[in-house]
């Protein structure tokens, strides 16, 4: 199915498609279950946003110094002090490639195997060590077939190493403006800033077939030569972790759809397996903006990210639920 030329109206209904419905038989978990690595506010608000658009659990997996930060900020989120940068490995510790192999890897892939799809990157930072764990990981993670979503220091790997992620069509990026010139730069794609639809179909291409989020002003969406673009109306007030927000949106519907996949309840199989990626794109990008657009009207300039972060839940019913006018 093309969804080139599909109105906005129409991404929306079949994006809804992957929204499961709420029925007795599932257990707890099979909604979905989330994983991620980083420090504290950029975690909480992707774990969080998750939990609050539909996701029935969430954990974060967390250098140890930021667990019981994050843990202050919400009782709901499951976080796991696994992870270790260069400077806090226990002094003990002669040989950091056999401690990582033998004390922090074991918990983090027991957890992981347990998960439905993982976000990379959000408050990671660039320590040394930090980065070597998330390569290993991010080969688990492919081995496993589980979905990944990229972003800000997660990015940044990338940018250094795109092979990591090279034909993963499991894999989901969503650069802003300066990430996306580092990864073109990467893989030597030349921008020539007149046509950035065909800039992230390129990028897509260039990096074998993940999916594309190119955040902006309007929100191009790209996998291969599919290009889709979301440019509902958002907030006239920028505020920091909006990305965290939507990357958290994102994995629940990357998780639905990969529960679409599997017929794990029944449906029409109107949506084709290579058009999910685009299409939780599509709805997590929806949804965020229409978070921030109710985070504004109630804030104006005072706008900040925990009161996006407050509308999430209502943003879900706003584009999933109601009769709107969304793209009348």
């Amino acid at each position: 199915m093309s969804l080139k030329n599909k109105s906005a109206k129409d991404l929306l209904n079949l994006t809804k498609k992957l929204v499961p419905p709420l029925l007795p038989q599932f257990h707890k978990g099979q909604g979905m279950c989330l994983d991620r690595f980083y420090y504290t506010g950029a975690p909480y608000f992707a774990a969080h946003a998750a939990a609050v658009f539909g996701a029935d659990l969430s954990h974060i997996i967390c250098e140890k110094n930021a667990a019981t930060v994050i843990k202050s900020y919400t009782p709901d989120l499951m976080v796991h002090p696994y992870l270790y940068e260069k400077d806090n490995v226990p002094d003990h510790v002669q040989n950091i490639d056999e401690f990582l192999e033998s004390k922090v890897l074991p918990k983090v892939k027991s957890l992981l195997s347990r998960i439905h799809v993982a976000i990379v990157g959000p408050g990671l930072g660039r320590d040394e060590l930090m980065l070597k764990t998330l390569e290993i990981v991010i080969g688990y993670l492919k081995e496993k077939q589980i979905p990944i979503i990229f972003d800000a220091d997660g990015l940044y790997l990338l940018s250094q190493k795109p092979g990591l992620v090279h034909g993963y069509q499991l894999a989901t990026l969503t650069p802003n403006v300066v990430e996306f010139k580092r990864l073109a730069d990467a893989v030597g794609l030349d921008l020539d800033g007149r046509n950035p639809h065909q800039e992230a179909s390129d990028l897509s291409n260039l990096l074998g077939g993940v999916t594309i989020l190119r955040k902006g002003a309007v929100d191009i969406i790209a996998q291969y030569d599919q290009v889709i673009e979301s440019n509902t109306k958002g907030s006239d007030r920028r505020s920091g972790g909006q990305g965290d927000t939507l990357t958290g949106t994102l994995a629940t519907l990357t998780a639905w759809g990969e529960s679409y996949k599997s017929f794990l309840w029944d449906h029409d199989g109107d949506v084709e397996e290579e058009d999910i990626s685009l299409l939780a794109a599509f709805g997590a990008s929806t949804a965020t903006r229409v978070a921030a657009r109710e985070a504004f009207r109630q804030k104006g300039r005072a706008m900040q990210a925990t009161d996006l972060h407050a509308n999430v839940g209502r943003a879900y019913q706003i584009v999933f639920e109601e009769e709107n006018e969304l793209f009348e």
